[in-house]
């Protein structure tokens, strides 16, 4: 049959015939459009409603007009849908039945839509398909609210896999929890369902921590609380590891007042593992914290004791322990600078020197990285050789020098001090807070010992430290 058939040329259907028959009163009242067609899609009856959504009246058995008296149909992706596809279309060129099906209408005026139609073919008493009849309405309103929803819903989800977070609802009376795919991967589960049975219970959970698990359930779901349930605990993971959770959640009740039962808690989870990692990785740096303060607290009331029992007079004891404590400071920024993960030797020597004429020294030995007690202990030895080198070796006079040298052999770490073109130098007569340093002190920090030797044509130590 042709495009520009008329429905006149050829007689009705008695199906047809009784469509035709309906009051239009009855059709105008109805709050959805509808709209007939025949064989060939052409509109044979159209109520108020439908011409007012098409936003025009559509030419009744216009074969020019066929299956839609709309505009234009596109898919809820945008997509063109032709004519002879539409829902209607198919209905009356191929007995398709469409119910809730959706699609962007636009209309003459250039209003866009979004149309949800029921569509059945009409046929008559052998089955043959003589037309057809949509039902429609406006759900714009109801597509957009559903898209925003779907948008919020994408930005929980990516907000809840930013935070490593993940929602579940436990319910008493299967004693079933039901975890989204977030928190499968947090609990370390392949399907999200879990029965909390005594087996899977002790399977999942850290025993040390279900007492408090329980606990907080029974707090949570007593009718006379607040319904909050809250509690950190492990759970292992499918490589049998353990992580740290939070979980929070509200129970829900049903019933009011004090004889209210709990019916479910609903909650989330977080996972908790960097910040028990941080926690302890925090207590153990307070505890090295506390351990190296008191150190140092020992190292200079040590340093000031010693240094007034050697002293003439309060006024150089005051020189020299200002001095000492200030080249303990220079190493501790030495090692803070590195987070007391140790020193390189060259910067240890540097900063031993650093008040002196450093012009007069010779430093020979390369990049080595040593302790934090090995960069202490030498720092407060080669500052005692400087020291006294200064008052009465070679760094008194312009022409002095001064040789360190460092160098490891066999796990040992020796350090040479050779002081050449000063005056002569004389063995002291009493052993004073450098010589007690040098001789008892490294080999109490270091394991270490210490040969100091006054020859004449300088003062010459040589160090060695185990490694």
């Amino acid at each position: 049959m042709s495009q520009g058939l008329k429905l006149s040329d050829r007689p009705p259907s008695p199906l047809l015939e009784s469509l035709l028959d309906l009051d239009q009163t009855v059709l105008d009242a109805l709050p959805l459009g509808v709209y007939a067609c025949d064989a060939d899609g052409c509109i044979l009856r159209v109520n108020r409603k439908a011409a007012e959504l098409w936003g025009q009246t559509p030419r009744l058995m216009d074969a020019t007009q066929r299956f839609c008296g709309s505009f234009s149909v596109e898919s809820l992706d945008g997509g063109f849908i032709p004519p002879d596809q539409t829902p209607m279309a198919r209905a009356v060129l191929h007995g398709e039945s469409f119910e809730g099906a959706e699609a962007v209408v636009s209309n003459p005026d250039g209003r866009r839509w979004v149309a949800r139609v029921t569509v059945a073919p009409l046929r008559d008493p052998q089955g043959a398909v003589v037309g057809a009849i949509n039902c429609f309405q406006d759900v714009s309103r109801e597509h957009d609210m559903r898209l925003a929803l779907e948008r919020q819903q994408r930005t929980f989800d990516l907000a809840m896999v930013a935070s490593r977070m993940g929602t579940w609802r436990y319910t008493m009376a299967d004693n079933i929890c039901v975890y989204d795919e977030n928190a499968q991967g947090l609990y370390g589960l392949t399907e999200g369902r879990f029965l909390h049975d005594d087996e899977g219970v002790k399977a999942k959970f850290h025993p040390d921590d279900m007492a408090l698990m329980w606990e907080r359930v029974g707090k949570a779901i007593d009718p006379q609380g607040d319904g909050r349930y809250d509690v950190e605990y492990r759970v292992k993971q499918l490589d049998g590891s353990w992580r740290w959770l939070s979980a929070w959640g509200l129970v829900e009740f049903d019933g009011p007042g004090p004889d209210r039962k709990p019916v479910a808690i609903a909650g989330a989870s977080r996972d908790l593992s960097e910040m028990k990692r941080a926690e302890e990785l925090q207590g153990l740096l307070v505890n090295e914290l506390n351990h190296r303060v008191k150190n140092s607290l020992a190292t200079a009331q040590s340093i000031a004791a010693q240094t007034l029992r050697g002293a003439d007079d309060l006024k150089s004891a005051r020189i020299a322990i200002d001095a000492r404590i200030g080249l303990l400071a220079r190493a501790h920024d030495l090692l803070t600078a590195r987070n007391w993960s140790g020193a390189d030797l060259a910067d240890v020597v540097g900063r031993a020197i650093e008040p002196f004429v450093v012009d007069q020294f010779e430093l020979t030995g390369g990049s080595l990285e040593v302790s934090p007690k090995h960069a202490l202990a030498l720092s407060l030895a080669l500052h005692e050789l400087a020291t006294n080198a200064a008052k009465y070796g070679a760094l008194s006079i312009p022409k002095g020098r001064v040789r360190i040298g460092w160098s490891v052999a066999d796990g040992q770490l020796r350090v040479d001090w050779t002081e050449s073109g000063g005056p002569p130098v004389t063995p002291p007569e009493r052993r004073g807070f450098g010589s007690r340093l040098l001789e008892e002190g490294l080999m109490r920090e270091l394991d270490g010992r210490a040969n100091l030797q006054f020859g004449r044509d300088g003062v010459r130590c040589e160090i060695a430290a185990a490694l």
